[in-house]
């Protein structure tokens, strides 16, 4: 029996039924502390309530081994708000998608939450096996999660006719919301400097110009600049912001999100990596996910996660069985509709670009020819670089730098591993000019360039 979904994402909170989804809003709600209904959405009031509101009750249930009084009494706030639009209909079982940061402990304060509204729950569902189980993946893939006041990456892998989850990692220094406040910050300090209007010192405005960020930043990403326009009154205050000042403003924040692919992905595999569609729309985000090479990006809509479990066929649960949390699901036999999610092959641009021709290390530049090139502290071979003594985590003979026809390749010899962009190397991996080889951990770091990149620093060739 398919059954009515909730995913729990608290960027998008979404309901679905029958692979369609019903709704979907970001976890964003009044406490009730200034008479406001309390669970009721306070999206469009954030920068002009800021107290009165709450963006954090549902992470905080969800990955807390002790949430707040506070937090469960919100959860369920906004639940009763939710279902009175959209409800499960007599006799429907309900099952929930669980993103990343879900730990499997806390579920049990999200269940009992659930059974004080009568909610009809058989199940949890991971978010991220959902999804891929849904697209019918042919190859592992990272599931990767923008919430509120966090970013997460689920690694998937394909076993056989089932998808199961075999990783996640968590940063809490990325998220929407840490987004919206670096643009908030451009956008308020560009109109002081070319106005004299401060957009923050007037509450209403303030939340105006909130909730047109994510607008702008898509167009200036797409196009190369935006309009920002902000009135007062009579008086009509505009300034252009430019796609590279939106990209500097959350350099950070893409670097942290980019971090946990890399930290998941084994040096230059070909995976699926699976995003929101509006993570894919950040300005300068797509361009940076080009290292990817090879790697298939699929962007999917807010609440495909739930649509995705919609189409379940699951059993009903009798009455004193276990609640069940399914982090391994079978290809779907009726997926998700073709045109719910866009693909495109990354990095073939960067695929056909020049092998590296030279290695840069310590401010001395090493050339990369045709024989093999050793490097550790004790190397041998014909070609070596050798590295001095006590480095922590370089092996005596670390890794080998070959030609392969028109690539270059490199094998990892070590016991302490050989990254490349901060993913490990299984064996062997193709580089390319740009790329940053990490030998151990700490360890030191190689940079790969190519002839015309090479800085006016003395050339060696390794002996």
């Amino acid at each position: 029996m398919q059954p009515f979904a909730i995913e729990l994402d608290d960027r998008a909170v979404s309901f679905a039924r029958e692979g369609h989804v019903l709704s979907s809003a970001p976890s964003a709600v009044w406490d009730g502390s200034t008479g406001e209904l309390v669970g009721a959405n306070a999206w469009n009031a954030l920068r002009r309530h800021p107290t009165a509101t709450s963006t954090r009750h549902l992470g905080g249930v969800l990955s807390e081994p002790d949430p707040t009084n506070r937090a469960i009494r919100l959860v369920a706030a906004e639940l009763v708000k939710r279902l009175a639009i959209q409800a499960p209909s007599p006799g429907e079982s309900v099952w929930i998608a669980a993103p990343a940061r879900a730990a499997a402990h806390s579920l049990g304060a999200m269940l009992a939450i659930a059974r004080s509204l009568s909610l009809p729950v058989d199940g949890f569902v991971d978010s991220a096996v959902a999804s891929a189980a849904a697209l019918g993946l042919e190859r592992s893939a990272i599931i990767l999660e923008l919430g509120l006041h966090h970013a997460a990456a689920t690694s998937v892998d394909r076993d056989g006719g089932q998808v199961r989850r075999r990783r996640t990692v968590l940063s809490e220094r990325s998220g929407l919301m840490g987004f919206c406040h670096a643009w908030l910050e451009l956008v308020s300090t560009t109109m002081i400097k070319r106005t004299r209007f401060d957009p923050l010192h007037d509450a209403t405005v303030e939340q105006r110009l909130f909730g047109l960020l994510m607008t702008w930043a898509h167009e200036a990403g797409a196009k190369g600049s935006t309009t920002a326009t902000l009135t007062q009154g009579d008086d009509r205050f505009e300034i252009t912001l430019t796609r590279d000042q939106f990209v500097e403003a959350a350099r950070p924040l893409q670097h942290e999100i980019l971090r946990l692919v890399h930290e998941l992905r084994p040096a230059g595999a070909p995976i699926t990596l699976v995003v929101p569609a509006m993570v894919a729309r950040l300005p300068g985000l797509r361009d940076e996910l080009e290292q990817f090479v090879g790697c298939e990006l699929v962007s999917l809509p807010d609440g495909f996660a739930g649509a995705a479990t919609s189409l379940l066929d699951l059993p009903e649960r009798a009455s004193g069985d276990p609640v069940r949390l399914l982090r391994r699901l079978p290809l779907y036999g009726q997926r998700i509709p073709a045109d719910s999610g866009v693909r495109e092959l990354l990095g073939q641009r960067r695929d056909r670009a020049s092998p590296p021709s030279h290695l840069l290390f310590s401010g001395q530049v090493y050339t990369l020819g045709n024989d093999p090139l050793v490097v550790g502290r004790v190397p041998g071979g014909a070609r070596a670089i050798t590295l001095p003594d006590g480095l922590a985590g370089v092996s005596r003979r670390h890794c080998t730098f070959i030609r392969e026809g028109d690539e270059l390749i490199v094998l990892d010899h070590s016991s302490f591993g050989t990254f490349v962009n901060g993913e490990r190397v299984a064996e062997r991996v193709r580089v390319r000019a740009g790329d940053r080889v990490r030998l151990g951990d700490p360890g030191i770091e190689l940079a790969l360039l190519t002839v015309d990149e090479v800085p006016t620093v003395q050339v060696k060739t390794p002996t």
